[in-house]
């Protein structure tokens, strides 16, 4: 176990939610299998789980907002729903990964999933035609990794992305291949195919735009709900044991106490490269100060470890 642990640690953010995703749709495929070998009956694990269209089925699942795009579809129901997720997981959070940080990737995925989710719940409310499916039920990373790929098209427009017909390999640009998914998207649901999950991909996109556009201004959308992500960790962290001492003051371990250091010291690190970063975006790679490309250089090559 300790081999996995230390094998999961050592992959960037794209492998460990890939690794996440992957082992949550083995447990269900296996939690599957041992339901119907002991009660012959097939575990129904969309129930809670997946998002619901329905506000009242919602209401009562409230935490499926966050776990629908943790899960995919079954083995048997479409056995490349998860392939495809994560190859396309992998290839753009690689490009995001060029100019952001991991922490601004997993403020990307997990905001666009979210804002995918609450999309696809208002748009099966608001609109006639889609209320009347409102029994849907969506699963799948694909909201919060179309979020990515508006987000890579905004930042890298020009650069180019290969395709492989085959026959041969072809160049595309990153706004045209954006653009093409998005015209794809929408003519599938004109023709009513798979509606509850392009509607979260037009969702997910539509995040991904706005998180490009506040970019170029300076703005990083998901800075606060990086935070707020910390400040919950921080309130689960266990405390420190108190020791007393003779004279009645208590004594924290220094292990702990190096460890809050530490902490404190990687955060400030954190936070003075996402202010690099956002100097990057505002006036290029060349507004930077020399002090800072060294800084922006070593904090790659620790990443590469």
């Amino acid at each position: 176990m300790n081999e996995y642990l230390a094998k999961y640690k050592a992959l960037n953010l794209p492998g460990k939610l890939i690794a996440i995703n992957v082992t949550i749709w083995l447990a269900l495929q296996i939690g599957r299998i041992v339901s119907w070998l002991f009660t012959s009956v097939d575990l129904d694990w969309y129930r809670w789980l997946a998002l619901h269209a329905d506000w009242q089925s919602f209401l009562v699942t409230p935490w499926t907002l966050l776990t629908y795009f943790f899960v995919h579809a079954n083995f048997g129901d479409n056995v490349f729903h998860l392939l495809f997720n994560m190859l396309w997981l992998w290839w753009f959070g690689q490009y995001f990964l060029r100019t952001h940080t991991s922490r601004q990737l997993l403020g990307v995925y997990l905001m666009g999933g979210l804002f995918a989710g609450l999309f696809f719940l208002g748009c099966y409310n608001v609109f006639p035609a889609l209320h009347q499916m409102s029994h849907t039920v969506v699963v799948g990373a694909s909201g919060a990794i179309f979020a990515l790929v508006a987000a890579v098209a905004m930042r890298h427009p020009d650069e180019a992305i290969y395709l492989n017909f085959f026959i041969r390999v072809v160049p595309l640009k990153m706004k045209w291949f954006a653009l093409a998914a998005l015209a794809i998207n929408i003519m599938n649901l004109a023709n009513g195919q798979n509606v509850g999950g392009i509607v979260c991909h037009l969702g997910g996109m539509l995040f991904g735009v706005a998180y490009g556009y506040e970019e170029r201004h300076g703005i990083d959308i998901t800075r606060w709900f990086n935070r707020m992500c910390d400040a919950l960790a921080d309130a689960f962290k266990p405390r420190p044991k108190m020791k007393a001492t003779r004279g009645g003051k208590a004594h924290v371990p220094n292990d702990r106490a190096a460890d809050h250091d530490y902490n404190q010291r990687q955060h400030a690190q954190q936070q003075r490269i996402d202010a690099i970063l956002d100097k990057i975006s505002k006036g290029g790679y060349d507004a930077l100060s020399a002090e800072e490309k060294a800084m922006l250089f070593d904090a790659s090559q620790r990443r590469k470890k």
